[in-house]
């Protein structure tokens, strides 16, 4: 038997996608440049790599992409078009990458995991973040010193940079940046799946001919990023009174359970407020996401993931920094009305919160500019 071993779709395990011979198939495409990206986590972080996909594409041409990450970002991944291998960080997927040879190595993360990784892989390039042998991070290339500068200097980072995040990574990549979108792929079966929720989410809600989506929670390890179950509950109430042909859908991971349900409870007999399951996973909740409207998050991965999902977006940012976030156009961003903003700290010994400074009426005004035609009241 004849096997083009050299192609893109070829793995010697069973046949590819195109079931074909491989002596007469007009699929094959030979690979040129193999190519691993490393980005383990945070999960909204791994999603906003995603950008990096188009400009590999385009500087390596018939290239092979590999992506490293953790178990939990698996499904934000699955699915990719430009992904030929997605593979899982555990103990039993290091010897092959200790094995693998590439040509080319992108280190996104800034962590002594990631970086010790990168600097293990066999390749024969290296891009990004690595690590010394003390446990330090450090640039690989000339072009990830800026990005590296960013996350050793506050005021730079707070106050002077104006580079998207998308951008920082494009750069230090060495990969020319022109504003490249997320990729976030849902299957025809998903998106029908969507659309056939988005249908029974209005069939259930009377009166109501759209819908918007509120990502009620974040990483518990910036816990400021997320409204109070009393605001979130007091922004839904004035949304009601104001988008009346609104429904509104709660959407959450299952972190998120017990407060979703006590904001629902909140409006039991108000059929306009629906929430979206937690516990069906991640790959469910990108689909209940893809059946709304409109998108209200503070930044997080609810967020990326409206990002990707092309959705419109209103984004508050109290902790974080907001000209670091790219909505591409198609969203608001509100910067909490507070002095110490941004900060990025776990806790806050101040008595009002950064989300308490997010006045309900500015969030009703971008909704209005994003979705238009509010219920006269």
């Amino acid at each position: 038997m004849f096997y083009h071993e050299d192609c893109r779709w070829f793995t010697g395990y069973k046949p590819c996608q195109y079931k074909r011979e491989c002596r007469s198939c007009n699929h094959y495409k030979p690979v040129k440049t193999r190519i691993a990206i490393v980005s383990l986590e945070a999960m909204g972080a791994v999603l906003r790599t995603t950008c990096l996909l188009n400009p590999i594409k385009r500087k390596y041409e018939n290239c092979h992409i590999t992506w490293i990450t953790y178990s939990p970002s698996k499904a934000l991944l699955e699915k990719n078009p430009f992904i030929d291998r997605l593979m899982e960080l555990n103990s039993q997927s290091l010897p092959a990458l200790h094995y693998l040879k590439f040509d080319v190595a992108f280190g996104v993360d800034k962590s002594i995991e990631a970086g010790a990784l990168v600097e293990s892989l066999n390749a024969e390039r290296k891009f990004g973040f690595g690590l010394d042998r003390n446990g330090v991070i450090r640039p690989l290339n000339s072009e990830a010193h800026y990005q590296y500068d960013v996350g050793l200097n506050d005021d730079l980072k707070f106050y002077k940079n104006e580079k998207p995040e998308t951008q920082q990574i494009t750069e230090s990549m060495g990969l020319k940046w022109i504003r490249d979108p997320y990729v976030l792929h849902l299957s025809q079966a998903e998106l029908d799946l969507a659309a056939f929720r988005r249908k029974e989410i209005l069939k259930i809600s009377p009166g109501a001919k759209g819908i918007i989506g509120f990502n009620t929670g974040c990483s518990k390890l910036f816990p400021y990023k997320k409204f109070t179950i009393t605001k979130s509950i007091e922004l839904i109430m004035s949304w009601r009174k104001k988008f009346e042909n609104h429904c509104i859908l709660l959407l959450g991971g299952k972190e998120d359970e017990e407060r979703q349900e006590a904001i629902k409870s909140a409006f039991k007999d108000d059929g306009m407020v629906v929430n979206a399951p937690t516990n069906e996973g991640l790959r469910s909740g990108i689909i209940w996401m893809q059946s709304v409207d409109l998108v209200f998050s503070g930044c997080s991965l609810g967020m990326h993931m409206a990002i990707g999902l092309r959705k419109k977006v209103i984004a508050w940012f109290g902790v974080s920094c907001i000209q670091e976030i790219d909505l591409y156009d198609n969203g608001i961003k509100l910067q909490t009305d507070v002095g110490c903003s941004p900060c990025w700290k776990k806790s806050c010994d101040q008595e009002k919160k950064c989300f308490d400074h997010v006045d309900p009426s500015r969030i009703l005004h971008a909704t209005q500019d994003l979705l238009g035609h509010p219920s006269d009241k």
